[in-house]
């Protein structure tokens, strides 16, 4: 098949052909079936956070003029009637009573499908994945295609979702045509389907699950426990990281690292018999989280609670807090590298903390028992004290109603300052 080049580029220069990857997305885009082109320079790909040492001369050389194709396909029934149906067909074989029809047989689903086609050197290098990293073709079409989606969205205030490499379809159809004398191209080789290295949430099966402990999670987080919660931020941020949500995810390792923090240092000052008022006091005193961090835990807990040093502490303040404030304060959005290194300085900083709770356990019984589980106590504690740690931790649990209550109002005390 040949395809006309009447997007301004006449074929000339190094390339030898294009490549074409074709993405379906799971909705309709209003744009039209007129070639969208785009020429990518070296400022574009700068804003992207690629230097000129991450170019890949193999297929390679700026400024590319891209070309995005658009078209709207009917393909499927529609998800809402396909949900619709589904929902009915159970309810009906549960109650005996059929849902009457709603909707129309013929009902189909629109979505787009995006045709990106980049100017390469070679066939094989259009195939090659990422190496070195070196920028490849196949990342710089999902980058203007969401590119695309975040203007449209920004025009049109649609609530489009990201288009993070996570949410593509793992099998991404593509092609290569070369450039022919008359400044087409011409496409004389069977497709090829590229596999992405991720697998989409709605193709991951779990094995089999302990009911009884779901029911008990469930109602501690129903019941407002501050542990669950904590590990509930955990789990979001590992998965927000899974997805490709990298601006999520180290924003949720944040807050399940604050949030650990400051329950603790609470649940501290009310073993010790402070009131919800005074303790409250103490988080206008010390406003950020790094100065109570300083002056707060080390006389009570032990341990090395420096910011500046590669231990636990000075790895949450560097791989978490300072990426958060970062995103933050600048809009950007993390890489992977840094999701990665922000979920592993959560975790240890868990471990740490609860580390400090369990060999501080004659000191602060109710605490460990309100913030830590029995797994804790079996990582952290020596065989001979394990038994009467974890004695202990079973009388005080009685006490997390009054810890959760106290904590309630010291959340009131401090909004009120």
């Amino acid at each position: 098949m040949k395809v006309p080049l009447d997007n301004g580029w006449a074929g000339e220069g190094p390339y030898a052909g294009w490549v074409a990857y074709s993405f379906a997305l799971p909705y309709l885009v209003p744009l039209g079936a007129e070639p969208v082109l785009i020429h990518v320079d070296d400022e574009y790909l700068r804003k992207r956070g690629v230097e000129p040492q991450g170019f890949d001369d193999a297929w390679m050389h700026t400024p590319l003029p891209v070309s995005l194709l658009w078209s709207a396909e009917s393909h499927g029934t529609d998800p809402f009637v396909e949900e619709t149906v589904l929902a009915s067909t159970v309810l009906a074989r549960i109650t005996g009573r059929e849902l009457r029809q709603t909707h129309a047989d013929d009902d189909e689903r629109q979505r787009s499908v995006v045709v990106v086609m980049i100017p390469v050197r070679g066939r094989d290098a259009a195939f090659t994945p990422p190496h070195d990293g070196k920028l490849d073709p196949l990342t710089l079409a999902h980058w203007l295609v969401g590119d695309v989606l975040r203007s449209l969205r920004i025009v049109t205030n649609a609530p489009f979702p990201e288009l993070r490499y996570r949410s593509l379809h793992p099998f991404v159809p593509a092609a290569f045509g070369a450039v022919d004398p008359s400044h087409g191209i011409r496409f004389d080789e069977d497709p090829v389907m590229l596999v992405l290295d991720h697998i989409p949430i709605h193709a991951v099966r779990l094995g089999a699950v302990d009911r009884a402990a779901v029911g008990n999670v469930f109602t501690q987080l129903t019941q407002g426990s501050v542990a669950a919660s904590i590990r509930d931020h955990l789990v979001r941020g590992f998965a927000e990281h899974e997805s490709g949500d990298y601006r999520a995810s180290v924003l949720s390792f944040a807050i399940t690292c604050e949030v650990m923090l400051d329950s603790a240092l609470a649940a501290m000052l009310w073993e010790e018999g402070m009131t919800a008022a005074d303790a409250a006091r103490i988080w206008v005193d010390a406003s950020s989280i790094t100065s109570r961090v300083k002056k707060m835990y080390a006389d009570r807990l032990g341990g090395d609670w420096r910011l500046d040093v590669s231990k636990p502490i000075g790895r949450w303040r560097e791989n978490v807090v300072d990426v958060r404030n970062s995103v933050i304060h600048s809009g950007r959005t993390p890489s992977v590298t840094e999701s990665s290194a922000a979920s592993r300085g959560t975790s240890e900083l868990i471990s740490f903390i609860t580390k400090r709770l369990v060999l501080k356990w004659t000191r602060y019984p109710k605490t460990l028992a309100v913030l830590c589980g029995p797994s804790s106590v079996e990582e952290h504690s020596s065989k001979a004290q394990r038994v009467k740690i974890l004695k202990e931790m079973e009388r005080c649990s009685a006490f997390a109603v009054d810890f959760h209550r106290w904590r309630d109002d010291w959340l009131k005390e401090r909004a009120l300052l």
